[in-house]
């Protein structure tokens, strides 16, 4: 029965860190949290087709939030009957003195856990009593870390929808992003947003490191998908700053703070999914209108960038085809 003892311990206390990892670290879910949130995505992104417009995708973040805290139930609950059980006559009939049998054990647990403390089961000594009332405020604690979670993670999808529309507002292609921003002299339009564009970016980056779970909150809405909006603006602005000619681009330094919150964006959802770039380049985006207006220079051959604007752009790719969508509706040709 010692086996019991230690597996209930160890199952407690990675319930516990998982739990606190999740709701208060700010580093990404737990350990247990994130690997379930990222198979159980994988799970409907296959029963759907990987297809973005799928309502299956868009019912998943909730249900996900829904499983969570179930899990966390379910495990403590799990642990508490293990540590009961590794004892024989740890839990004994209130009246009767008779020790409790394996599924009244379980029943036990569940209302000390629900902190309901029904009186018809009771510990036959202190040493229970104790692992007894750490199980009640643990599940007191984990009552209320959970709705103060939940609450918090709405309010931050409901952030993620307004930036996806709000972006979307931008342009339907990384070419139109590009023309909308070009009022005939430079890029004034684009550069007049920049800084609200970057804080928003920053700001559900960090959304995502206090509450992970919203990146499998998913907009089935093509023309609102976050995804695509980010991947769009990011490839508008490789285009102005590695396709458009010298005289026309604006100075780097306007751009900066585009291209930090777009770093930081990468750098937070990697350390908070856990998903392998593709390896295969996405096409360069098109920019034949640009080619008409006589924006850009003539094309090199290449099909790619230089330096780390490669590695983000498969990155980027992984999230669009991770999110049920192809690279296809990022730079959509007709537009």
């Amino acid at each position: 029965m010692l086996f019991l003892l230690i597996a209930g311990i160890l199952l407690y206390l990675a319930t516990v860190l998982d739990v606190i990892q999740t709701t208060l670290s700010m580093q990404g879910g737990g350990w247990l949290t994130s690997r379930f949130s990222h198979n159980f995505w994988k799970f409907l992104l296959v029963i759907s087709g990987r297809n973005g417009k799928s309502k299956i995708l868009a019912h998943a973040g909730y249900i996900l939030l829904l499983i969570i805290a179930l899990i966390w139930v379910l495990f403590l609950w799990l642990s508490l009957t293990l540590i009961l059980y590794s004892y024989n006559g740890a839990i004994i009939d209130a009246t009767t003195k008779i020790p409790a049998n394996f599924w009244q054990i379980v029943y036990y647990s569940g209302y000390s856990i629900s902190t309901l403390g029904m009186g018809d089961y009771v510990p036959s000594a202190d040493i229970w009593r104790i692992v007894t009332s750490i199980y009640s405020f643990t599940g007191l604690i984990l009552l209320t870390m959970s709705v103060t979670y939940f609450i918090p993670v709405l309010s931050a999808v409901i952030e993620q929808r307004k930036l996806g529309i709000k972006m979307s507002t931008l342009g339907s292609s990384p070419e139109v992003i590009v023309l909308s921003s070009w009022n005939g002299k430079n890029f004034q339009p684009l550069i007049r947003k920049i800084d609200s564009l970057s804080d928003a970016i920053i700001k559900y980056s960090q959304q995502h490191r206090a509450y992970p779970v919203i990146h499998y909150f998913h907009n089935n809405k093509e023309k609102n998908a976050i995804v695509l909006q980010l991947a769009r603006l990011y490839e508008a602005l490789l285009i102005i700053t590695e396709r458009v000619k010298k005289e026309y681009q604006p100075d780097p330094e306007d751009l900066k703070p585009l291209f930090v919150a777009f770093e930081n964006y990468f750098e937070v959802i990697s350390e908070v999914t856990h998903i392998t770039p593709v390896k295969s380049m996405p096409p360069v985006s098109t920019i034949s209108k640009l080619e008409q207006q006589d924006l850009v220079l003539k094309p090199d051959g290449k099909d790619s960038f230089e330096g780390t604007y490669d590695t983000y752009r498969k990155f980027f790719k992984t999230l669009v085809i991770q999110d049920g969508w192809s690279w296809d509706q990022v730079d959509v040709k007709s537009s």
